[in-house]
């Protein structure tokens, strides 16, 4: 059984010479004429690998590799972006789109078929088997735009994140102000009962809390405690008797950068209280710009002559 390649292209000049290209090495090729087409197929029939135009109308490639990357049943499949755009911002919004391969069409396409030979060989997939089309599974053309909008506004709504993350790091010389405004990022977003930052200090970690009014702080603190530890964080400043224990859907995020831990972000929920994929999703995405601004903070503690984490 061969591989089976969706190839979508709003040229048919284009979509001939690629399909006879690929059908030429051993590939069988299931054809789209555009991003919305293309979709439906790809819902439709699971192909082994995606190759898409990234300039087409409605729907482009890397809108295309955007929601193939983020839809559960697509998600693990390789997508190459083949276009005439070849400037260094078309490449890096085409590896951003999440697209394995940015290819420059070009005579022959080598560099496709190359492209094409290494992801399937490195992924080590096995075809597919084929999948009868079934016109109840594909999705409308509302339904692909449904999809679209709601990756975009995600999209705008991590973008604002990673905005107000690095707001916080504009007061990188005071600890206690940087964990002031992370609470109340967090708050904004997630209902949480207690919420714990520990920041490691070298030979010590800083514990810094957020406790509603039901919380028990000897409580949180042991188990936070706890947690930091298992993680490789450094005991906390003062003495904590371990004895808590809590929910297991706890939100729990290590804070690293380059091989180095810097501290550690978890968020405990009310009793009852279950999180979703997306709220850890959110935690850790604030984890991972909050990295910067911790390593600023050690970076201004270091020259001021305070220990900093080496490992």
């Amino acid at each position: 059984m061969s591989y089976r390649l969706l190839l979508i292209e709003d040229s048919p000049t284009q979509l001939m010479t690629i399909k006879r290209t690929l059908e030429g090495e051993g590939y069988t090729i299931l054809e789209a004429r555009n991003g919305a087409e293309g979709l439906a197929r790809a819902y439709n029939e699971l192909p082994d690998l995606i190759i898409s135009d990234v300039v087409m109308s409605g729907i482009n490639g890397y809108q295309l590799a955007r929601l193939v990357k983020n839809d559960p049943d697509l998600a693990q499949t390789p997508v190459i972006l083949l276009t005439k755009l070849d400037g260094s911002v078309d490449r890096f919004w085409g590896l951003k789109s999440g697209a394995e391969r940015y290819i420059p069409k070009e005579p022959g396409f080598p560099n496709l078929i190359k492209a094409v030979r290494e992801i399937l060989g490195e992924a080590q997939v096995q075809p597919r088997l084929r999948i009868l089309s079934d016109a109840s599974r594909s999705p409308t053309s509302e339904e692909i735009n449904n999809r679209l909008n709601q990756l975009l506004e995600r999209l705008l709504f991590e973008a604002t994140i990673v905005d107000e993350v690095r707001r916080i790091g504009e007061d990188i010389l005071d600890l206690e102000v940087i964990t002031e405004k992370l609470f109340a990022l967090l708050a904004s977003i997630i209902t949480y009962q207690s919420c714990a930052l520990v920041v490691n200090q070298g030979r010590f970690s800083s514990l810094m809390l957020d406790l509603s009014k039901d919380s028990q702080e000897s409580a949180v603190k042991s188990y936070v405690s706890k947690v930091a530890l298992q993680l490789g964080l450094p005991p906390l400043r003062e003495e904590v008797q371990r004895t808590a224990n809590f929910p297991e859907n706890a939100l729990t995020q290590p804070i690293d950068m380059t091989g180095l831990r810097l501290g550690l972000l978890i968020v405990l929920p009310y009793p009852n209280q279950a999180y979703k994929p997306g709220d850890q999703k959110v935690v850790r995405l604030i984890a991972e710009q909050l990295s910067i601004v911790l390593r600023l903070y050690q970076s201004h503690a270091q020259r001021e002559g305070a220990p900093v984490p080496t490992s």
